[in-house]
């Protein structure tokens, strides 16, 4: 798909759907899941959003651990923030791509995705 072939409504819905996670969710519980270019993109955030939400987590038990056993490791806190920051950017830049219209991949993601996706 192309952006000439994807109203400009559904590319801003698809953009906002990255950094605001319930208009995906929104998008699969209504009609809107019909045009591939939205249910795309509605299935790639949700799977972003999970991701970011399991990594984060993940990585806070993972630092509480460390932390409480090896204090001088205090700078390694920095990690938390540091990747959350990267996760932001990579939301902002999915949300660019997807309001220009393009049907991307995200390197591991996409395959789980595309599984949902059929």
């Amino acid at each position: 798909m192309n952006r000439e072939t994807v109203s400009s409504e559904n590319r801003l819905l698809a953009a906002l759907g990255y950094p605001i996670g319930i208009i995906p969710i929104v998008v699969l519980l209504t009609d809107m899941k019909q045009d591939r270019f939205m249910r795309y993109h509605a299935v790639q955030a949700i799977a972003l959003l999970i991701a970011g939400f399991v990594v984060f987590v993940a990585l806070s038990l993972a630092m509480t651990i460390v932390l409480s056993i090896m204090p001088f490791l205090f700078p390694l806190a920095f990690l938390t923030p540091l990747l959350m920051l990267g996760w932001l950017a990579l939301t902002i830049w999915c949300a660019f791509r997807a309001y220009q219209g393009e049907m991307f991949t995200i390197p591991v993601l996409s395959t789980y995705t595309a599984r949902y996706l059929g």
